[in-house]
């Protein structure tokens, strides 16, 4: 949203975000959009009052086209739309960000008048699941990077290498590194079981983890800190980093990277982030991880889903040279098509 939203204001385009607030707020305002509070995330009765708030701004602001971004803000859209008059210019477009459940709640992301979908993965799954969207609605706009911040040639100043090395429980050995939110779904409690064989097999590892907790499910990230702490193995490898800016900095300089999710993921956006700094990554043929890797990195994909084929496909990542393929996932390409899709619904 951040991206896309800079760029239509660079290319003269009005942006206009709803959203009910966080930390980005602020950086989307500095790029040049339009800032609307509005209670469009929480999962409760009272969230549907919103769709009179919502109905009266498409009215008042005549909007070309309207993008809900995920699931509940399209229904509250759907049902604006509704009740304003005069507003047949503004076009609906809806996304498949994710492989949701499939029920009658996630239908409303084949409703739009265009769908973008993440990836090849996301299409499929879009068209196998919903056999009513035809597939020349659907546009395929993968997730994008900056690749001139995203370079192999990226190196973090010495002062942050040196604050780095503090963190890490052996600063002279190799670093896995885990990334994004924690929760069952990202195979935490693989990744463990994955750093507790190598460190059996006398394979001396750092186990690296970046995240907090997703909202109110503190108790998993408890009985991981847990494990690590009843584990005199783990408690020597193992750090918990909470969310950090400085994601980047921190893949660079780690030695291998994993997304070890249990469940498809649409596209994987810190498995291509990684990849692009030229730090090699680990995970299963699965999902939006599985076609990244299999484009880019396919050394990296390990055979089954279990701790010793991820032990065995990282042990051979670490113990061998590799190459990681270029690619053409950039955000510029990225916004080029969001742009060019709310041009071609705008002019149908």
């Amino acid at each position: 949203t951040l991206e896309v939203a800079k760029y239509l204001v660079e290319q003269g385009h009005e942006s206009m975000v709803i959203s009910q607030g966080g930390r980005q707020v602020q950086t989307l305002i500095q790029n040049g959009s339009k800032h609307f509070t509005f209670r469009v995330a929480d999962k409760h009765p009272a969230t549907f009052f919103t769709i009179g708030k919502l109905a009266q701004f498409l009215t008042e602001n005549q909007p070309d086209v309207v993008h809900p971004r995920s699931r509940l803000p399209g229904w509250l859209v759907k049902y604006a739309l509704r009740r304003t008059v005069g507003l047949e210019q503004t076009h609906l477009v809806s996304s498949v960000h994710g492989l949701h459940s499939v029920n009658r709640y996630s239908a409303i992301i084949a409703q739009g008048e265009l769908i973008e979908v993440v990836s090849e993965t996301a299409k499929d799954y879009l068209l196998k699941n919903y056999p009513g969207v035809e597939e020349d609605r659907v546009r395929v706009i993968y997730r994008g990077i900056d690749p001139l911040v995203y370079t192999r040639d990226f190196q973090p100043s010495r002062e942050w290498q040196n604050e780095f090395t503090k963190v890490l429980k052996q600063p002279d050995q190799p670093t896995l590194l885990l990334p994004g939110r924690i929760s069952r779904l990202k195979g935490h409690s693989l990744f463990l079981d994955v750093i507790e064989r190598l460190l059996e097999e006398n394979f001396s590892v750092n186990g690296l983890v970046v995240g907090d907790p997703e909202t109110g499910r503190s108790k998993y990230f408890d009985s991981l800190k847990e494990r690590v702490a009843r584990s005199p193995s783990l408690a020597t490898a193992i750090s918990f980093i909470p969310h950090r800016s400085d994601l980047r900095e921190i893949m660079s300089r780690c030695d291998v990277t994993v997304n070890f999710s249990n469940k498809p993921e649409s596209f994987g956006r810190t498995v291509l982030e990684s990849l692009s700094l030229g730090t090699p990554v680990v995970g299963f043929a699965v999902g939006g991880v599985g076609e990244l890797l299999g484009q880019l990195f396919p050394q990296g994909i390990a055979p089954s889903i279990t701790v010793s084929s991820a032990v065995e496909t990282i042990q051979s990542v670490l113990g061998s040279s590799f190459t990681i393929a270029e690619h053409r996932f950039s955000l510029s390409e990225m916004c080029k098509q969001t742009l060019a899709m709310y041009q071609e619904v705008r002019d149908d």
